[in-house]
């Protein structure tokens, strides 16, 4: 994957011009500027965001198509989303058809609005349930019963420790 260009938001905001003519000084074609104290921004030109978006759309339709086929074709696309995503394997096969599904459906809705972090989200979400079974201390810990104890109303917010 190519890097990005990259410069400070100062030296958008100085030098204008040249920050901007960075865009097409990589194939990636964007800058990532650096905000101190601040997230970084990624600047793009509004045709490449959008065929990302269309990108992303265009893939999610030809996933979705497939899901609608027979379940050995869902078994196959777990597979190869599998192979793209290696923390699938700690999943049970039901939770990973299951992450298919979630992505696919995010994905789709997502595009739809012509947004794409909520399908990173799903994928961080997923992430962190595989890091769940992956980790059999972690796993029974979170799996084991609790008591249900009432331990009283939850303090006012701005109030704890009154």
């Amino acid at each position: 994957m190519a890097t990005p260009v990259e410069a400070t938001f100062s030296e958008l905001l100085q030098r204008p011009k040249d920050t901007v003519a960075k865009l097409y000084q990589t194939v990636r074609k964007g800058i990532r500027l650096y905000r101190r104290g601040d997230e970084d921004l990624y600047l793009t030109t509004a045709a490449r965001a959008e065929a990302a978006v269309e990108v992303v759309d265009s893939t999610t339709r030809v996933f979705a198509a497939l899901l609608r086929e027979d379940s050995d074709q869902i078994s196959r696309l777990t597979d190869g989303f599998a192979a793209a995503f290696p923390w699938l394997r700690f999943l049970p096969e039901e939770q990973r058809h299951q992450f298919v599904r979630d992505l696919i459906d995010t994905a789709r809705a997502s595009t739809d609005l012509g947004i794409i972090n909520p399908i990173a989200q799903v994928i961080t979400e997923w992430k962190h349930t595989a890091e769940v079974y992956a980790d059999p201390e972690l796993q029974a810990a979170l799996m084991a019963e609790y008591v249900d104890e009432d331990y009283g109303p939850a303090p006012e917010p701005g109030v704890a420790g009154e």
